[in-house]
């Protein structure tokens, strides 16, 4: 790796650790919280029968309740992993090449241990979306678990052309690892999915939330506008 890339990885690894510092702090950081998620709850039934009942992999959802709390849900009762795309029909989910922070090259399967952020990658449209920023935080308090976000994209997020349904995948949490990136996961080869759910942008709770990048500031730049 160039020194360059050394020094831009170093400084990403930097921001994220001060990031999560801050937040276990209570302090600001220009994230936006999520609904929180009650690690007590115990199951679901209702919850436990949409995945059971899975017709060729796709969940049925007509319950009033977000799609997200569902797909929480599944990665912190029941141990699964999730990966959000705009294809909606995969028969497996393949390895892709991503680029993290102009500096960190990897081939491979990308799934997150939350419940809302994949529902941002299964409903932009990446080709027309451009280049993304985004990144999840949980903190536990007790039984509580919270949840901060925060996203962006290259072009600009007011454009409806950019969004479109797409679909989230459950995943054994078998072979994956994790990066040292909060919440999210790897697996060097492809995955048949336990399941699948069908979700549009109106699924994704902070669609209106999405601010375009400013590549004019630094990331800590960006996500002060980000909380305005």
């Amino acid at each position: 790796m160039a020194l360059g890339d050394r020094l831009r990885l170093a400084l990403a690894r930097g921001q994220i650790a001060l990031g999560a510092m801050a937040l276990r702090a209570g302090l600001d950081v220009g994230m936006v919280e999520g609904p929180r998620f009650d690690l007590s709850a115990g199951p679901r039934v209702e919850f436990d029968e949409i995945l059971e009942r899975a017709r060729d992999g796709l969940m049925e959802y007509t319950l009033d309740v977000p799609k997200h709390e569902l797909l929480s849900y599944l990665v912190h009762a029941r141990g699964y992993l999730l990966h959000g795309t705009a294809a909606p029909g995969l028969d497996e989910v393949k390895p892709m090449v991503a680029i993290d922070y102009d500096a960190r090259s990897l081939e491979a399967v990308f799934a997150t241990s939350d419940g809302i952020w994949p529902l941002f990658f299964a409903t932009l449209d990446r080709g027309r979306a451009g280049s993304l920023w985004n990144g999840c935080y949980q903190i536990r308090r007790g039984a509580a678990l919270h949840r901060y976000y925060f996203f962006f994209t290259e072009a600009d997020p007011r454009d409806e052309a950019i969004w479109r349904d797409g679909a989230v995948y459950v995943l054994p949490r078998e072979p994956f690892r994790r990066t040292w990136i909060p919440n999210e996961w790897v697996s060097p080869q492809p995955l048949r999915a336990a399941a699948r759910l069908a979700v549009s942008p109106s699924d994704f709770p902070f669609k209106d939330r999405v601010k375009r990048f400013d590549p004019t500031l630094s990331l800590m730049g960006n996500l002060r506008r980000f909380s305005k």
